[in-house]
């Protein structure tokens, strides 16, 4: 039996690394990127799940780049089943009046742009397979946006509308695409909030908690496998009951 590989962007994250490892107790062979930080450590907890691993450097900027490592992952790989695009990045708190134009090109590029080309990179290779899954990670502000975060939802907002869009497109064709939209979770993009911050985030938080990595990685793996064979455009909320902060 040929085992299913995941190809998950964003690997040295802290929602990406819990994605893999969550792919890998299950059986998957694990495929990643990253752009900053080190892939070293998951690499040595997937090969003792006993699945292959390799790790690609990624740059959701450049789209030769994001093209060469799909080519890379679909030819190493004999079959990719899951896509789940998870890399992103975000920007400090501001007014929007006073958001540079760097930032906001910086944001677009990566968040948007990026993940753009990536699904459109994996849906070619799917509809070659007559299947596949396809997990893209939103954000609760690209629901109902979040103050001093305006290019960010919106950024965020554009993947649920790609999302919507490409599960109508894939069905004919058995591709599934949905996305998780995470609330607060404990990763090194939110490392920077003060403990008042955070104070205030759980106290807005129905499950009175802080989200953790694996929380999103359940639901992405539930999306992405055939629990959910007869689920797709779907906007699978993480976010411990809260939608806005």
């Amino acid at each position: 039996m040929i085992r299913k590989t995941a190809f998950i962007t964003g690997g040295s994250g802290g929602i990406g690394r819990a994605c893999a490892i969550k792919f890998a107790q299950t059986g998957y062979n694990i495929a990643t990127t990253y752009l900053t930080g080190s892939t070293e450590n998951l690499k040595l907890q997937c090969e003792k799940l006993g699945v292959e691993f390799e790790s690609y450097k990624m740059d959701l900027r450049d789209e030769n780049c994001v093209k060469q490592t799909f080519d890379k992952v679909f030819k190493r790989f004999d079959y990719v089943d899951a896509v789940v695009c998870n890399a992103g990045t975000a920007d400090k708190e501001m007014l929007f009046a006073d958001v540079p134009q760097k930032n906001i090109d910086n944001l677009l590029n990566t968040n948007l742009r990026g993940t753009i080309i990536c699904n459109q990179e994996a849906f070619r290779r799917f509809l070659k397979q007559k299947h596949g899954n396809i997990v893209n990670i939103s954000s609760i502000f690209g629901i109902n946006g979040g103050p001093c975060e305006a290019v960010y939802s919106a950024t965020k907002g554009g993947i649920i509308a790609l999302t919507k869009a490409l599960a109508v497109e894939g069905a004919p064709f058995k591709i599934r695409v949905n996305a998780v939209a995470p609330g607060y979770i404990d990763t090194k993009m939110t490392a920077h909030f003060s403990e008042e911050e955070k104070a205030h985030a759980i106290s807005m938080t129905p499950l009175a908690r802080i989200g953790q990595g694996q929380d999103v990685a359940d639901a992405v793996f539930f999306l992405a496998n055939d629990s959910s064979s007869f689920i797709t455009g779907e906007i699978l909320t993480v976010s411990g009951g809260v939608l806005r902060f």
